[in-house]
C-alpha cells in the first residue's frame, strides 16, 4: 500500500522509458549496489566501534553495571526495565566474558542491524539510492553514535522499532507472514522498553490521517500481529503482578505529573537536546519537510505518524516535568527515512553528503574522546573514571574480612562493586532503612539477613554515619578514594559493623 515509485532515485522517468524491462533491470543493478555499499559502510563503523570498545579504558557507568548484574539473574522483568538487554548481555557475557567490552558490544552489534533495516525501508519507499543513504545515516546519528558506546536499553528498543517498520511496510505492500515479524518486533520491543507502545500510537495516528492505512486493520494479519506482540509482552505483566507492578509504577514516577507547572527552561532544553540527537542539517529539514504536508505523498505521511506523536508527546512532557533528550529517539528511525527520501525527492543530495560527513566526524570524537579528555582539563566521562581502583581498595577489605556481607549505602555504589570487586557479585545487602523499594538492590536485599553478621559498610560519610547508629558496635576501617583526572578524588567511608539492632 505505501510502495512508491522510486522517487529518490529516477523515478521520473518511469513514464517515458521505452524499455521497462530494461529500466527494472537497471534500477535493480543500482539497488544491489547500493545495498552493498551501505552494508560496507555500517559494517565498517560497527567493526571501528567495537575495535575502540575493546581498547578503551572507560569503566562502566553505574547504569551498565545494574544491567550486567541483571543478566547474572535471568528474569521476566526487573526493577526499573523489562528484560531484553539483560538478556542480550547475558548472551553477550557468556560468550566474551565479564568484561566491559563484552557488556558494550551488543550496542554497536544491535545498531548495525537497526541501520540495515531502516535502510532496507527506506529502499522500499523510496529505492536503492534512499536505503543506502538511510542505512549510513541511522548509522551514524549523533544520538546513536554516542549510545552505541554504553550499554544501554534504547539500544534494542531502536532496534525493535526498525525491524517492526520494515515488516509494517511489507506487509501493507504484500500481506503474507510479515505480521508474524511484526507480532515478534513488536512483543520484543515492549520487553526492551515500554516506549515501544509508542508505535501502537503511530499506527494508530495514521489510521486517522491516511484513509487508506485502514484497510490494512481488515486483513486478519495486523490483528495477529497484536495478538502476537501481547503474548510476548505477558511474562513481564506476569512478573511485574509478581513484584507490586514496580516496573510499571517506577515507569509512571518517572513521567513525574504531579501539578500542573510549566517548565519553559526544560522545554527549551529538551527541544535543544534533539539538534544533538538527531544532528541540525536532519532535524532542521524535517521540520521543513513537514511543513508541507499537503504535499507529503502516503508513505510519507505514515513515517511522519511514528516520529511526531513521540516528538510532541515528549516535548510536552518536557513542559510540565521533565524529559530526557533521548526519550524521544524512537521517532528518528522514521524520520531518518522520511528526510532521506524527501531531501532526495528536493535533490538535495549535497545535505545528505554534508550529514553523513559531520556524523562521521562526531562518531570519531565520541571514539577517540576518552583518550584525549583527560588531557584538555574537561572529561565528560568523568562519571565512569577511578570504579576499578575503588573496587580494588573494596577488595582488600573484603579479603580481611571474608566472613562480612557487603553493604553500599546506594544504587551507584551497589552497582559499580558487584561488577569491580573481586571476585564479582559479593554477597550484599543494599541499605535501605525506609524499607521503600526504590531501584533493583533494595527489591532483592532482606535487611534482616544482617543480623548476627558483620557488616561492611561503604558509602560516603554523611550516609554511613546513619547506617552505623544501627548496630551496637563498628570499626573505622579508612577512608577510600576514587580518582578522577579532571575532578577532585571523590571519598568513600569504610567501617566494620557489629551487633545489627533492626530498623526498629
Amino acid at each position: 500500500m505505501f510502495k512508491t515509485t522510486d522517487q529518490a532515485g529516477s523515478g521520473a522517468q518511469q513514464h517515458w522509458l521505452p524499455n521497462r524491462r530494461a529500466y527494472t533491470a537497471t534500477q535493480n543493478a543500482l539497488t544491489q549496489r547500493a545495498n552493498w555499499l551501505a552494508a560496507s559502510f555500517v559494517v565498517i563503523i560497527t567493526v571501528w566501534r567495537l575495535q575502540a570498545l575493546a581498547e578503551s579504558d572507560v569503566d562502566l557507568f553505574f547504569d551498565e553495571a545494574q544491567y550486567w548484574f541483571w543478566a547474572k539473574d535471568p528474569a521476566f522483568g526487573y526493577f526499573s526495565k523489562p528484560p531484553l538487554l539483560a538478556w542480550l548481555i547475558g548472551l553477550s557475557t557468556w560468550l566474551l566474558g565479564d568484561t566491559e567490552f563484552a557488556i558494550r558490544a551488543v550496542s554497536p552489534v544491535c545498531y548495525a542491524i537497526t541501520a540495515l533495516f531502516a535502510g532496507m525501508t527506506g529502499g522500499r519507499l523510496y529505492g536503492g539510492t534512499a536505503a543506502a543513504w538511510t542505512a549510513a545515516i541511522v548509522a551514524t546519528l549523533p544520538g546513536v553514535s554516542v549510545s552505541a558506546t554504553i550499554a544501554s536499553t534504547d539500544v534494542p528498543l531502536l532496534m525493535c522499532w526498525a525491524i517492526a517498520l520494515y515488516c509494517w511496510v511489507r506487509y501493507s505492500e504484500d500481506g503474507g507472514w510479515w505480521w508474524v515479524g511484526l507480532g515478534f518486533a513488536l512483543g520484543a520491543g515492549l520487553m526492551a522498553k515500554y516506549a515501544m507502545i509508542y508505535f501502537l500510537l503511530g499506527l494508530c495516528v495514521a489510521f486517522v490521517l491516511i484513509g487508506r492505512s485502514r484497510s490494512i486493520w481488515l486483513r486478519p494479519g495486523a490483528w495477529g500481529a497484536l495478538l502476537l506482540a501481547v503474548l510476548l509482552f505477558l511474562p513481564n505483566v506476569w512478573w511485574n503482578w509478581a513484584n507490586d507492578f514496580v516496573s510499571f509504577g517506577h515507569t509512571a514516577e518517572n513521567a513525574n505529573w504531579q501539578g500542573l507547572q510549566l517548565k519553559f527552561h526544560k522545554m527549551g532544553e529538551f527541544v535543544g537536546g534533539q539538534f544533538g540527537v538527531f544532528g541540525p542539517i536532519l532535524l532542521i529539514a524535517f521540520m521543513i519537510a513537514v511543513g508541507n504536508w499537503r504535499r507529503l505523498d502516503d508513505s510519507a505521511r505514515m513515517l511522519c505518524a511514528l516520529a511526531l506523536p513521540v516528538l510532541l508527546l515528549m516535548t510536552v512532557q518536557s513542559l510540565v516535568s521533565r524529559a530526557h533528550a533521548n526519550w524521544a529517539a524512537v521517532a528518528y528511525v522514521s524520520a531518518s527515512i522520511f528526510v532521506v527520501g524527501w531531501l532526495l525527492q528536493q535533490r538535495r543530495s549535497l545535505w545528505l553528503k554534508l550529514t553523513v560527513g559531520l556524523q562521521v566526524a562526531v562518531c570519531g570524537a565520541v571514539l577517540l574522546g576518552p583518550s584525549v579528555a583527560p588531557s584538555t582539563g574537561t572529561d565528560p566521562w568523568h562519571r565512569q573514571r577511578g570504579w576499578t581502583d575503588l573496587g580494588k581498595q573494596v577488595d582488600v577489605l573484603m579479603k580481611r574480612f571474608p566472613d562480612a556481607v557487603l553493604v553500599p549505602t546506594d544504587r551507584k555504589l551497589a552497582a559499580e562493586l558487584m561488577f569491580y570487586v573481586e571476585p564479582k557479585l559479593p554477597d550484599m545487602v543494599k541499605w535501605n532503612p525506609d524499607r521503600y523499594i526504590g531501584d533493583h538492590y533494595e527489591l532483592i536485599s532482606d535487611m534482616a539477613s544482617l543480623t548476627g553478621r558483620k557488616a561492611l559498610i561503604v558509602g560516603r560519610s554523611g550516609s554511613v554515619k546513619a547506617v552505623v547508629a544501627h548496630f551496637d558496635r563498628f570499626e573505622e576501617l579508612g577512608t577510600l578514594g576514587r580518582e578522577r583526572p579532571t575532578r577532585p578524588t571523590e571519598t568513600y567511608r569504610a567501617v566494620l559493623a557489629k551487633g545489627f539492632r533492626g530498623l526498629d
